[in-house]
Protein backbone atom coordinates (compact mmCIF):
# COMPACT_ATOMS: atom_id res chain seq x y z
CA UNK A 1 0.00 0.00 0.00
CA UNK A 2 0.69 3.35 -0.62
CA UNK A 3 -0.49 6.44 0.78
CA UNK A 4 0.11 10.55 -0.44
CA UNK A 5 -0.90 12.99 1.27
CA UNK A 6 -1.44 17.00 1.19
CA UNK A 7 -2.83 19.93 2.44
CA UNK A 8 -2.49 22.02 -0.22
CA UNK A 9 -5.15 22.49 -2.44
CA UNK A 10 -5.30 24.09 -5.81
CA UNK A 11 -8.01 25.91 -8.17
CA UNK A 12 -11.31 24.52 -8.72
CA UNK A 13 -12.26 24.38 -12.65
CA UNK A 14 -15.38 23.51 -13.89
CA UNK A 15 -15.68 22.35 -17.34
CA UNK A 16 -18.58 22.35 -19.99
CA UNK A 17 -18.28 20.70 -22.95
CA UNK A 18 -20.91 21.22 -25.38
CA UNK A 19 -22.51 18.71 -28.49
CA UNK A 20 -19.92 16.59 -30.06
CA UNK A 21 -16.46 17.03 -27.64
CA UNK A 22 -14.76 13.72 -27.05
CA UNK A 23 -14.39 14.01 -23.22
CA UNK A 24 -10.91 12.76 -22.54
CA UNK A 25 -9.51 14.73 -25.78
CA UNK A 26 -11.17 18.44 -24.70
CA UNK A 27 -10.16 17.70 -20.89
CA UNK A 28 -6.20 16.49 -22.12
CA UNK A 29 -6.48 19.81 -24.16
CA UNK A 30 -7.72 22.25 -21.05
CA UNK A 31 -5.30 20.20 -18.85
CA UNK A 32 -2.70 21.22 -21.15
CA UNK A 33 -3.98 24.90 -21.40
CA UNK A 34 -3.85 25.51 -17.79
CA UNK A 35 -0.92 23.35 -16.91
CA UNK A 36 -2.83 21.21 -14.53
CA UNK A 37 -0.51 18.58 -13.61
CA UNK A 38 -1.67 16.72 -10.96
CA UNK A 39 -5.96 16.52 -9.66
CA UNK A 40 -8.97 14.98 -8.70
CA UNK A 41 -12.13 14.40 -10.67
CA UNK A 42 -14.61 15.01 -8.06
CA UNK A 43 -17.35 15.33 -10.16
CA UNK A 44 -19.07 14.62 -14.37
CA UNK A 45 -22.90 14.48 -15.21
CA UNK A 46 -23.69 14.48 -18.70
CA UNK A 47 -25.75 13.15 -21.97
CA UNK A 48 -23.27 11.28 -24.75
CA UNK A 49 -23.91 9.62 -28.35
CA UNK A 50 -21.57 7.57 -28.26
CA UNK A 51 -19.24 6.19 -25.19
CA UNK A 52 -15.85 4.53 -25.40
CA UNK A 53 -14.62 2.52 -22.46
CA UNK A 54 -12.75 -0.77 -21.51
CA UNK A 55 -13.11 -3.27 -18.70
CA UNK A 56 -10.94 -5.92 -17.55
CA UNK A 57 -12.17 -9.76 -18.23
CA UNK A 58 -10.24 -11.62 -16.70
CA UNK A 59 -8.48 -12.43 -13.02
CA UNK A 60 -5.05 -13.56 -14.80
CA UNK A 61 -2.00 -11.38 -12.77
CA UNK A 62 -1.72 -10.16 -16.39
CA UNK A 63 -4.75 -7.77 -17.66
CA UNK A 64 -6.67 -8.79 -19.84
CA UNK A 65 -8.99 -5.55 -21.04
CA UNK A 66 -11.90 -5.64 -23.82
CA UNK A 67 -12.94 -2.65 -25.70
CA UNK A 68 -16.44 -1.66 -26.24
CA UNK A 69 -18.05 1.30 -27.93
CA UNK A 70 -21.83 2.23 -27.33
CA UNK A 71 -23.54 4.02 -29.82
CA UNK A 72 -27.11 5.40 -28.33
CA UNK A 73 -28.59 7.75 -26.15
CA UNK A 74 -26.21 7.70 -23.19
CA UNK A 75 -26.54 9.32 -19.74
CA UNK A 76 -23.43 9.88 -17.91
CA UNK A 77 -24.19 9.24 -14.31
CA UNK A 78 -21.12 10.12 -13.05
CA UNK A 79 -17.45 9.79 -13.52
CA UNK A 80 -14.46 10.13 -11.47
CA UNK A 81 -10.75 9.32 -10.94
CA UNK A 82 -7.17 10.76 -10.49
CA UNK A 83 -5.33 13.13 -13.11
CA UNK A 84 -1.72 12.41 -12.32
CA UNK A 85 1.41 14.03 -14.51
CA UNK A 86 -1.55 15.30 -16.52
CA UNK A 87 -2.79 11.92 -17.44
CA UNK A 88 -6.63 11.39 -16.74
CA UNK A 89 -7.51 8.11 -15.29
CA UNK A 90 -11.23 8.21 -15.18
CA UNK A 91 -13.80 5.58 -14.37
CA UNK A 92 -17.71 6.66 -15.29
CA UNK A 93 -20.70 5.00 -14.74
CA UNK A 94 -23.26 5.10 -17.88
CA UNK A 95 -26.75 3.96 -18.73
CA UNK A 96 -28.96 3.59 -21.76
CA UNK A 97 -32.45 2.53 -22.14
CA UNK A 98 -32.01 -0.98 -21.25
CA UNK A 99 -28.46 -1.39 -18.77
CA UNK A 100 -26.25 0.49 -16.57
CA UNK A 101 -22.97 -0.20 -17.76
CA UNK A 102 -19.65 0.94 -14.79
CA UNK A 103 -16.33 1.14 -16.84
CA UNK A 104 -12.84 3.26 -18.04
CA UNK A 105 -13.43 5.83 -20.23
CA UNK A 106 -11.24 5.78 -23.19
CA UNK A 107 -11.56 8.57 -25.90
CA UNK A 108 -14.44 8.13 -28.06
CA UNK A 109 -17.06 9.54 -24.65
CA UNK A 110 -18.94 12.35 -27.42
CA UNK A 111 -20.91 14.25 -25.44
CA UNK A 112 -24.49 14.62 -27.18
CA UNK A 113 -25.93 17.66 -25.17
CA UNK A 114 -23.43 18.83 -22.58
CA UNK A 115 -20.99 17.21 -19.77
CA UNK A 116 -20.10 18.78 -16.98
CA UNK A 117 -16.91 18.25 -14.90
CA UNK A 118 -15.22 19.38 -11.52
CA UNK A 119 -11.82 19.25 -10.89
CA UNK A 120 -9.41 19.55 -7.82
CA UNK A 121 -6.49 20.75 -8.29
CA UNK A 122 -3.29 19.17 -6.45
CA UNK A 123 -0.62 21.37 -7.04
CA UNK A 124 1.81 20.46 -4.43
CA UNK A 125 1.50 16.74 -4.85
CA UNK A 126 4.45 15.50 -7.02
CA UNK A 127 3.09 12.46 -8.06
CA UNK A 128 3.59 9.97 -11.40
CA UNK A 129 2.89 6.50 -12.27
CA UNK A 130 5.23 3.41 -12.94
CA UNK A 131 4.39 0.01 -14.32
CA UNK A 132 5.07 -3.15 -12.04
CA UNK A 133 5.89 -6.68 -13.16
CA UNK A 134 2.54 -7.44 -14.54
CA UNK A 135 2.07 -3.83 -16.31
CA UNK A 136 -0.30 -2.58 -13.58
CA UNK A 137 0.47 1.38 -13.12
CA UNK A 138 1.09 2.41 -9.67
CA UNK A 139 1.27 5.54 -7.63
CA UNK A 140 4.63 6.86 -6.75
CA UNK A 141 6.67 10.65 -6.00
CA UNK A 142 8.18 11.82 -9.17
CA UNK A 143 11.59 12.64 -8.06
CA UNK A 144 11.71 8.55 -7.22
CA UNK A 145 14.61 6.61 -9.77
Amino acid sequence: MFTFSTENIGRIVIIHLSKGEDILLSVKKELERLHLKNGILVSAIGSLRCAGVHAITTLEDLPTNEYFTYASPIELGSAQGLIIDGEPHFHLTISDADRVYTRHMEPGCEVQYLAELAILELPELPLTRKSDEFGISYLTFSDET
